[in-house]
């Protein structure tokens, strides 16, 4: 693809035309061209298995190497197509820094075998985990069961940051693994979440790119939305609503719905009025809007249809996983339809009971229910 001067292209555009060639890294077309120099110097046609023609092939050789060095060297200078330290050194130009992993965190109720008549202080940095899971969580702070009192709770956050420690679900027993004072046993009270992994090259680069966006302190949309961006290496997308003058209202989605309190919080902080928006704002940050489709999917097959309806179905739901990881989406059956008709085998597909439809501004499509019809023709 070639990009025309005149015009404005998005980073995906960009991305999508491929990386600019400056150095040959073929060794073939090096081979040629060499070969070409050389019979125009001897005045004479190489062929193969001549000594010239051998010392001519190890010169493209080296040279294509030396070119795929070159070519790297000034790639990783684009931000379209730098990757790893050398994005980051790009970004950091920009104030754009790579959102290093976080800790998943979840509340845990600390519960006594019996009532005792004075206070019982469970120490901070009390280890538990829950059963069947890996991840060792550490309570933050002391907590502290009064006298006559049974149970208490306390925030813990897991000891080493990543996805690992999402998921443990509200009521997993938690086991003990330092002891305490008095008997006692833990259970988690919130799910855990919060927990990410350092931040991906293709979210980094994005947020380099629209970097210029947080410049102004004026309270620019898009401005609120990288400010939402860099709060969470979680956050997939935002959306920014004014129903009001002075109201924001910042939309968050994430892989994992809804969104734990720390990614919401984290938001607020990076939308903090001393520094990122201005003072008169007031600024909500909340979970995105679900909304959930049902549909049958007609498929006329030619073949086994016990091998085509899963890769038809497989398709159907591919679509619509571009469409949770997005808000705003324009849902297009034809877009479906024109992926399950890609598989060999199917003649004709058709949707009943979901039309196209365009989602609000913090609206993101979960396929609830999906029916597979099959008929042979």
């Amino acid at each position: 693809m070639t990009l025309d001067p005149t015009r404005t292209y998005t980073l995906a555009e960009i991305v999508a035309a491929g990386e600019p060639r400056y150095f040959e890294t073929d060794p073939l077309a090096l081979k040629q061209r060499l070969v070409a120099k050389a019979e125009g110097i001897m005045d004479r046609a190489l062929y193969e298995g001549q000594v010239e023609m051998y010392m001519v092939e190890v010169m493209a050789y080296a040279l294509s190497i030396r070119g795929a060095e070159l070519q790297y060297a000034v790639i990783q200078r684009l931000l379209p197509f730098a990757a790893g330290h050398y994005l980051d050194a790009l970004a950091a130009r920009v104030r754009v820094g790579r959102l290093k992993a976080t800790k998943a965190g979840l509340d845990v109720q600390v519960t006594l075998d019996a009532p005792r008549p004075s206070t019982v202080i469970i120490p901070a940095g009390l280890r538990v985990r829950g059963r069947g899971s890996s991840t060792v969580f550490l309570t933050d702070a002391a907590a502290l069961i009064q006298p006559g009192a049974l149970s208490t709770s306390v925030h813990a956050t897991a000891a080493d940051a990543g996805e690992a420690g999402n998921g443990v679900v509200a009521g997993t027993v938690m086991s003990l693994l330092d002891a305490t004072p008095v008997a006692t046993t833990a259970v988690a009270v919130t799910t855990s979440s919060g927990g990410a992994a350092d931040e991906l090259d293709d979210r980094l680069r994005a947020r380099a790119a629209e970097a210029w966006e947080t410049i102004s302190r004026g309270g620019p949309r898009q401005g609120y939305r990288q400010l939402a961006l860099m709060a969470h290496p979680d956050i997939i997308d935002v959306a920014v609503i004014r129903p009001q003058p002075c109201d924001i209202d910042i939309y968050v989605l994430t892989a994992i719905m809804p969104p734990g309190e720390e990614i919401l919080a984290a938001v607020l902080a990076a939308c903090d009025p001393r520094t990122g928006r201005p003072e008169g704002d007031e600024v909500s940050a909340m979970a995105a809007t679900a909304v959930s489709i049902s549909a049958t999917l007609n498929l006329w097959v030619d073949g086994q249809p016990d091998l085509i309806q899963p890769q038809a179905e497989a398709a159907f739901r591919g679509v619509f996983t571009a469409w949770r990881l997005a808000l705003g989406s324009r849902l297009a059956t034809g877009a479906a339809i024109t992926a399950v008709k890609a598989i060999k085998g199917v003649v004709e597909a058709t949707v009943a009971g979901w039309s196209y439809s365009a989602l609000g501004e913090d609206e993101y499509a979960v396929l609830t229910g999906l029916a597979v019809v099959t008929a042979t023709v």
